[in-house]
């Protein structure tokens, strides 16, 4: 067991903020509600309205200015993220059998309970993969490749209830081609559409390596942007990491799945990846209802965590913490599991996790090689995979 030196992000600026309570807020009048109250109320709102707050009184608009008032505001969002009894961290492992052959198991780390795969699978197929960093109303989109990438398949599946539907090919993959093209197929998102209550797999596809480019969408992603492989699904869109047109510049791109349109948010933070590996790409989260982006700054395991109040909004980008250095850690992170937990593997494959409430990083006991493992979200749910139409 280990605990990294931790600090919040308010650590890292010189100039010590204004207290909460101004002069001008210190008459307590019995029409108001008392500061200390309010201080509680609004440590439990989301950005996005205590940004929207900061123009009713100037002590509300520097919040986050307040060294005490990120604390309770990082302990509550911490607290109450996932507090759900229905809500599960999995892990998806290949272990090796006596035959040094790898084979895939699921397992729920919180109630350590192994599921079985569904039957379009099983334990000793390869190159199986949950896709996405949660399940989707309690559906997991399970992805295969067949003929190294030159096919896939897709099978929805609902633990719960056992349910499991395969996915019909796309277009691209039943129409004629040229016995010459090669065709690969890369998974870049699964969730769901409320519009039409039906689920969506956005596949990128490219036809002989590099020649056209082509989506199994009919509204084609921005141009100039390179799609980093870090996929996140909540509140019916899809979001990425992508690079754009400028290389020293990353944003947060997002696609609603209802609409199918895309939004870019662009990101306080610099790549210099032509230049030098100063800073990493990152990885996406959920963080009690917001999306949160994780930055190794440096290659140096100093780690940056930020959440984002409101999509197309550069300014709504709020920091949490910077913790680090942490040199046992083996970057990229593995996955993020439930109550806000940072996954990872060590230098000696040893799977851990970082417990952002007590900051102290500790082993599950199970060790995992590099993309031999994946961790994320599973919540359980009674729902039919076909919808509510059945």
């Amino acid at each position: 067991m280990q605990s990294p030196p931790f600090s919040s992000a308010m650590d890292y600026q010189q100039k010590q903020s204004p207290p909460f309570n101004e002069s001008s807020d210190s008459k307590v009048s019995r029409k108001y509600i008392h500061n200390d109250l309010t201080f509680y109320v609004l440590s439990k709102l989301p950005i996005k309205s205590l940004k929207r707050f900061g123009c009713v009184r100037k002590s509300w608009s520097s919040l986050f200015d307040d060294s005490h008032f990120m604390t309770v505001f990082r302990n509550h969002l911490i607290s109450h993220n996932n507090c759900d009894d229905h809500q599960h961290t999995f892990l998806l492992i290949y272990q090796p059998d006596c035959d040094d052959h790898y084979h895939p198991e699921l397992h729920l780390l919180d109630s350590r309970i192994k599921l079985n795969l569904p039957p379009p699978f099983s334990e000793h197929d390869h190159s199986l993969s949950i896709l996405g960093k949660t399940s989707v109303n309690g559906i997991f989109c399970i992805g295969q490749d067949l003929i190294g990438g030159n096919k896939v398949r897709y099978v929805l599946w609902n633990p719960a209830t056992e349910e499991f539907v395969n996915i019909p090919p796309s277009p691209n993959e039943v129409m004629s081609k040229h016995p010459l093209l090669s065709v690969f197929h890369k998974f870049h998102g699964f969730g769901y559409d409320q519009l039409r209550d039906d689920y969506k797999v956005i596949q990128y596809v490219s036809f002989d390596s590099s020649s056209c480019v082509g989506y199994d969408l009919d509204s084609p992603p921005p141009q100039g942007n390179a799609f980093h492989g870090d996929e996140l699904y909540t509140d019916g869109a899809c979001h990425w990491l992508v690079k754009g047109k400028i290389h020293d510049t990353i944003a947060l791109m997002s696609f609603d799945l209802s609409h199918e349109v895309f939004l870019t948010t662009p990101i306080d933070e610099r790549s210099e990846l032509d230049y030098g590996p100063e800073l990493d790409y990152g990885q996406l989260a959920v963080l009690n209802g917001s999306i949160a982006l994780i930055i190794n700054h440096d290659n140096n395991n100093i780690f940056h965590i930020s959440i984002l109040g409101e999509l197309g909004v550069k300014e709504s980008w709020i920091k949490l913490f910077i913790f680090g250095p942490v040199p046992s850690i083996d970057w990229s992170l593995i996955g993020f599991g439930n109550k806000g937990y940072i996954f990872f593997r060590k230098k000696d494959d040893e799977l851990a996790y970082v417990d952002l409430s007590t900051q102290i990083i500790e082993e599950l006991g199970v060790k995992g090689e590099d993309c031999c493992c994946k961790i994320g979200v599973y919540k359980e749910s009674l729902l039919s995979i076909r919808g509510s139409s059945n």
